[in-house]
C-alpha cells in the first residue's frame, strides 16, 4: 500500500508539473509572436499618421449569366442560337437585376468601409482633386463584375438514436465574381495589379428535423425564402464592405513585404479588423491576385 501511494504521489506530482508547464510555454509562444519583427512592421503600418487617400472607380455594367442548362431539355430548345436568349429568359432573378442598382449599393459598401479604415474616399467626379495628391493614394478600380445564376446543392444532417437521417436540397444560387485594381497613384510600373474574389448568395433555407413520437418516424420540416433582387442588393452592399477590408489587408501585407527581408517573413497573411484593433491571420478571406 504505501508503495502504491508514492506511485500515486509521483504521478499527481508529474500531472501538476505539466498543467503548469503548458500554460507558461502558451504564453511565452503568444509574447514571441507578440514581438515578432512582422507584428512590430504591421505596426507601425497602422500608426501611420500619414492620411491615406482611394479614388473608387466603378463598371458601367455587370455581366449576367444564367448557368442552369437543364432548361433546355424541359424545354425541349435544340437550337444553340437560341440558347442566351432562351437561358435569360427562364431565370429566377438574374433578368431583373438592376445594373445601376447593384453597382451603387456596391460602391456605397466600398466607400463607407474605406473610410472606416481610416481612408479619404474620392469618387469619380472629384478625380481632379485626387490627381493632385503625390503620395499615399490609391486607384481602386471595380473592373469588371459578373453574377452567374445557378444552383447550390447542400444537405442537412441529424443523428437521432443512433440513426443518421439527411435532407438534400437544391438552392437557387448567385455567384458573383469581381476583378479589382489597386494601384498606387505614382507607381513606377506599366501593369494593373488585378485582383480576384468571389462569393455566394442563395436562397434561405430554414428546415428542422422533427420526430413523430406517435409514428415513431423522423420527418424534415422547412420553408424556403426564395432569393429575390433586394437580396442581392443588400449582398452587393456587404460585398463592398469586405472588399474594402481586403484592400486595406493588401495594403498592410504589401507594405510588409517591401520592409522586411525575405528570410525574416513567415508567409503568414495579416488581417485586421479596425473595431477591435485586433490583427489576425487570413484563411481564404483574402483577395487572388491574377498574373499580369
Amino acid at each position: 500500500m504505501l508503495i502504491a501511494k508514492s506511485e500515486s504521489i509521483k504521478t499527481n506530482t508529474f500531472k501538476l508539473g505539466i498543467c503548469l508547464v503548458l500554460p507558461c510555454l502558451l504564453l511565452l509562444l503568444l509574447m514571441i509572436n507578440a514581438c515578432s519583427p512582422e507584428r512590430k512592421m504591421v505596426k507601425r503600418f497602422l500608426a501611420d499618421e500619414n492620411p491615406r487617400h482611394a479614388l473608387l472607380i466603378a463598371p458601367q455594367f455587370i455581366y449576367k449569366t444564367n448557368l442552369k442548362e437543364e432548361t433546355f431539355d424541359s424545354l425541349k430548345i435544340k437550337d444553340e442560337r437560341l440558347f442566351d436568349s432562351v437561358l435569360l429568359a427562364n431565370t429566377v432573378f438574374i433578368n431583373k437585376i438592376q445594373d445601376s442598382l447593384f453597382i451603387a449599393n456596391y460602391m456605397l459598401g466600398m466607400d463607407m468601409e474605406l473610410k472606416r479604415f481610416g481612408f479619404k474616399v474620392y469618387r469619380e467626379d472629384a478625380t481632379t482633386s485626387f490627381m493632385e495628391i503625390d503620395s499615399n493614394a490609391y486607384f481602386i478600380n471595380l473592373a469588371q463584375v459578373e453574377i452567374e445564376e445557378s444552383y447550390y446543392t447542400t444537405r442537412e444532417e441529424v443523428l437521432i438514436y443512433n440513426s443518421e437521417y439527411y435532407h438534400d436540397h437544391q438552392l437557387n444560387a448567385a455567384f458573383i465574381s469581381s476583378w479589382i485594381e489597386v494601384n498606387e497613384i505614382n507607381a513606377n510600373t506599366s501593369n494593373h495589379n488585378v485582383y480576384f474574389s468571389t462569393d455566394v448568395i442563395t436562397d434561405y433555407l430554414d428546415g428542422e428535423f422533427v420526430l413523430d413520437y406517435l409514428s415513431n418516424q423522423v420527418k424534415y420540416l422547412y420553408e424556403i425564402d426564395t432569393l429575390k433582387p433586394a437580396d442581392i442588393y443588400n449582398f452587393a452592399f456587404t460585398l463592398g464592405r469586405t472588399y474594402a477590408g481586403y484592400t486595406f489587408d493588401l495594403l498592410m501585407n504589401t507594405y510588409l513585404k517591401e520592409n522586411l527581408p525575405e528570410e525574416k517573413l513567415s508567409g503568414k497573411y495579416w488581417r485586421y479588423n479596425p473595431e477591435l484593433d485586433n490583427l489576425f491571420y487570413a484563411v481564404d478571406d483574402k483577395f487572388v491576385p491574377l498574373e499580369n
